[in-house]
């Protein structure tokens, strides 16, 4: 019998392990993005503006159009000195449940927390990949928030239904992997692929180890997502010392914090029962 107090069915639940991500649609009310949309813009523009900015805000090279510094994406969005805001929408309690539901109810936390964004014109791509985690026992994901419609034209996500399945591939040391999903083709044109547009307030919750990417967006539109990384603790027994399982530790810390600020920004709501370490 379905728990109705949990967000997610067992349908969801089914297909995230077979296709290795869902499509969360409407899942984050709009009253939960007004600080986080503002709070995005101010990154952005700084990044655009501060020549002398940290190395949390990342550039790539776009030939094509000769913007040679594009910038794409700001980490640390939950460090000390970001605003609140992305800790209150990471710890909205039907995400939180959601993530407690697809862990199996292991203890989980968020160890890399980022914006992620495409600029109109010149978005750059993000190639074909697994991201760069070895995972020693499902699930480990990304919680994607879109701020922004995702379309085909603007460079929504792209993946490879059950790409998962195969494990973790350092491209390094197998670099004929990647290929015999894609056979060659770009973020756009790859067969096999399926495109996964979505709606400002959507999640899509993604498998490291599945592989996606996302083509260029030469749109009009900006096109911004929040990522929010989380490990469980079996896997990050079995991980030993690598990154970002080593860093169980102190992610589990920020997210009890972010839960602390969401409770005393939201005194009247039920906070999720993060339980202690």
């Amino acid at each position: 019998m379905t728990d109705k107090n949990l967000p997610l069915v067992q349908s969801q639940l089914d297909a995230f392990i077979r296709d290795g991500f869902l499509h969360l649609p409407g899942f984050i009310p709009e009253s939960e993005l007004i600080d986080p949309d503002n709070d995005s813009m101010a990154l952005i523009e700084r990044g655009l503006g501060d020549l002398d900015v940290d190395d949390r805000w990342l550039f790539q090279d776009d030939h094509e159009t000769g913007h040679e510094r594009c910038l794409y994406r700001v980490n640390g969005i939950l460090d000390e000195d970001m605003s609140d805001s992305f800790q209150v929408l990471m710890a909205f309690p039907p995400l939180l449940k959601a993530v407690s539901q697809l862990m199996g109810g292991d203890h989980f936390a968020t160890s890399v927390h980022s914006l992620v964004f495409k600029l109109p014109h010149h978005g750059v791509p993000a190639l074909w990949h697994q991201d760069p985690v070895q995972v020693f026992r499902f699930p480990v994901f990304n919680v994607d928030i879109y701020l922004d419609d995702a379309t085909i034209d603007n460079g929504c996500l792209r993946a490879f239904p059950g790409s998962h399945l195969a494990g973790y591939q350092n491209s390094r040391h197998h670099p004929d992997f990647i290929n015999s999903w894609t056979g060659g083709d770009d973020e756009a044109n790859a067969s096999g692929a399926v495109s996964v547009p979505a709606r400002k307030g959507d999640v899509i919750v993604h498998a490291t180890s599945v592989i996606h990417g996302s083509p260029w967006n030469r749109s009009n539109d900006l096109r911004r997502t929040i990522y929010y990384h989380f490990d469980h603790r079996s896997d990050v027994q079995l991980a030993g010392n690598r990154w970002p399982q080593s860093a169980f530790a102190r992610a589990t810390q920020i997210t009890r914090e972010a839960i602390a600020c969401r409770a005393s920004r939201r005194p009247d709501e039920q906070a999720f029962d993060y339980p202690p370490d």
